[in-house]
């Protein structure tokens, strides 16, 4: 069985009656207006990614606490970090105060810029290409669906040459470049932030996605979870290694299928599991 856990996006008003005792209480004492923000909003203030991410990986928490350990654990983005928890790497306390940093540092030593989702992968190359060195992949979470990004500035030439291209495209909501060499800073600064926090080995198998295998050695955890905030997340590479482990359950631990529509392999919710 592999635990698939799903990144930043997914946050929506009302997360916060799916917590747990155990996260509640954290919230309690260590962030009480988090908490009422997951429960009553509003919307904007929960999308903030300093308020987003934690909320997110506390409600991935509340779903896996109780749940059998996997054989593996894998996650898009920030769902990685609920991933590295169930595997013993931090605990609850340490994991909040690590989602909350990484949020604070994508949000505050980022740029104002944009993501746009395309169709498939040559009309993101084509793009990236167009403006060398200003856009970059942020997400290629399919054959079908791409993300790139940049700074504000150079948004209204790029969306003029996709309309005199005729390719369609899609803004993402949010304004920030995620996952692209804008995010160097932040990725120095979280890395250093990292560095104080103390963690374990993981307790079984745990697959990050700008590694070639499994992660096995905290220090190198670390290294590559700050590394990855300014390199794309490329979900087809986890989507490979899934299929070349021959997993019998891929269990998304969340509320609504969102991974499982880009794993391209049978995905049961986890509240399915029951009826397995």
């Amino acid at each position: 069985m592999a635990h698939l856990f799903p990144g930043q996006g997914i946050q929506k008003v009302g997360m916060g009656k799916y917590f747990s005792r155990t996260v509640e209480n954290l919230l309690m004492a260590e962030d009480p207006k988090l908490l009422e923000v997951a429960w009553v909003g509003p919307q904007e203030e929960l999308n903030k990614t300093i308020n987003a991410q934690p909320t997110i990986t506390l409600m991935q928490v509340s779903l896996a606490e109780d749940l059998d350990k996997p054989d593996l654990a894998v996650g898009h983005s920030l769902g990685e970090y609920a991933a590295l928890w169930e595997a013993g790497v931090w605990d609850l306390q340490s994991l909040y105060k690590v989602v909350k940093a990484r949020g604070y540092y994508m949000q505050e030593l980022c740029p104002d810029g944009w993501l746009i989702a395309l169709r498939d992968r040559e009309s993101a190359d084509f793009v990236v290409n167009a403006f060398k060195g200003r856009v970059f992949y942020s997400n290629i979470n399919s054959q079908r669906q791409v993300l790139v990004g940049g700074i504000i500035e150079d948004l209204p030439a790029v969306e003029a040459t996709l309309k005199e291209e005729r390719i369609a495209y899609k803004r993402i909501q949010g304004n920030k470049p995620f996952h692209t060499p804008y995010l160097e800073m932040a990725s120095k600064a979280f890395y250093e932030f990292l560095l104080t926090v103390e963690g374990k080995d993981p307790e079984f198998d745990v697959y990050l996605n700008i590694a070639d295998d499994v992660v096995t050695n905290y220090g190198e955890i670390v290294k590559l979870l700050a590394e990855s905030l300014a390199k794309p997340v490329d979900w087809t590479r986890t989507v490979a290694f899934l299929e070349s482990r021959n997993f019998d359950i891929l269990v998304e631990i969340n509320l609504e299928p969102l991974l499982a529509k880009l794993t391209g392999q049978k995905v049961v919710l986890v509240h399915e599991l029951a009826t397995l």
